[in-house]
Formats: C-alpha cells, structure tokens, sequence
C-alpha cells in the first residue's frame, strides 16, 4: 500500500506518522512526505513557515519528498492538493489533524473522489495526551505563534512539560487550543525516533509583529544521534 503523509515538518503529521509506522499496518519503504508549498502565506490548509526545513525533514526521516506548489488561496488549493496527489499513484493518505474539521473534511472529500484510504491516526484524541505524547518522545520547537497570550518567548520554545503547562494556562484565560489546531502556533520537529540523524539548529531569527511572529530556521546541521 503506497502512503502520502501529508506533512509541513511540525509535530501532528509527523506524529501521525509516527503512530502509522507503529501500527504496523504500513511498510516504510511504501511511504512518500507530501509537502505543500503555497504562494499565499495565510493558506487556511497549510503551514508556511520554514517549509525549506522540510529536505532535512525528509533526509532525517530518510524517505522520498514531493513537493507541490499550490496557490494558497481557499478551497482553489484543495483542488491543487486533489490535483497533485492524483499523479501519485497512491492508495492511501496520511494527516496528522487532530480537531480540525477544516482540514479533515477537505482531504477526506479528495480522498474520495481519488478512492484513497485516508489514515488520521490522531483524530479526536485528547489534545493534552498529545502534547504529552510529543513532549516525551520528541524534540519540537514552535515556530510561529499567533494568538492572544503567545507572545514573544514562545518563538523557538521546545515543546515539553513546562510549555505545555504554560498552554494549559493560556486555554484557560484565552482559550488557545492546545495543539494550536486554530492556527495558535505551528511547530518544527528536530528529532523523533523514525529519524536516523537530527537537525541541530545553527541559527534562528525571531521576528515579532507586535501580536503575532515567527521563527525563521537560518542555520542547521544534520548531525547523527544517539539512540532516542
């Protein structure tokens, strides 16, 4: 069964992978990284921010990366994704969405319309448990924030107990989704147990825009690790 993840390099799909993999259902070498690059930076289906990290995603992961080029605009860059996976010869789709009927709805309506399986292994779980989940077995660091309580020191922050403590506060008083399925923030994974090496990261520019920034990757090496 050949396998698209759809991935941006962040926690969720990589996690999803992650599950995919452990269930055992699906073979490695039947598995491509999708990534979609769009034109439109505040494309409501996907993350945009240091999408040039995703060959090191990819190398790390060590399996093959599409790259597809899509407008960014609404609902024109589903079609694009429908598109694109249509010349994939794929029997299956992978996502990592976890709340989000957005994204969930859309691929799976593609998916029907190509006859995939779409396999989203983290859909409707506890958001917390996820967090944990990722916090214990990765290294993943937020790269964008936007939302009402993210502020500045969260830019390159890792995601482990204390941030996701600090999360938890802000859900609370702002009501910021945990996983940041409302766009709150997105992530970059460093280091999983599928990666054969990790990425060091060298430099990282913080930009901040008075409510909203991002954390732009400059410099890394990909360097081997010790057993994760």
């Amino acid at each position: 069964m050949r396998v698209a993840v759809l991935t941006s390099g962040g926690k969720d799909s990589i996690l999803a992978l992650h599950r995919l993999l452990e269930s055992q259902r699906i073979d490695k070498k039947d598995l491509i990284l999708v990534g979609a690059y769009p034109k439109n930076p505040e494309s409501y289906m996907f993350h945009t921010v240091n999408l040039h990290m995703l060959d090191a995603v990819a190398k790390c992961l060590e399996l093959p990366l599409k790259k597809i080029e899509v407008s960014g605009e609404e609902e024109k860059e589903v079609f694009e994704l429908e598109n694109e996976l249509s010349k994939l010869k794929l029997d299956a789709v992978c996502i990592g969405a976890i709340a989000s009927l957005y994204q969930f709805k859309r691929v799976e309506r593609t998916c029907k319309k190509l006859g995939l399986k779409l396999f989203a292994p983290l859909w409707g779980e506890d958001q917390e448990k996820i967090l944990r989940e990722i916090a214990d077995k990765f290294e993943a660091i937020m790269v964008s924030v936007s939302a009402m309580g993210l502020d500045e020191s969260f830019l390159g922050r890792r995601i482990d107990e204390e941030c996701i403590e600090a999360l938890k506060r802000l859900n609370r008083k702002y009501g910021v989704n945990l996983a940041g399925e409302g766009g709150e923030y997105e992530s970059l994974v460093l280091n999983a147990p599928l990666f054969r090496k990790k990425i060091n990261l060298r430099k990282l520019e913080k930009l901040w825009f008075g409510n909203s920034g991002v954390a732009i990757v400059k410099d890394y090496e990909i360097v081997d690790k010790d057993i994760f």
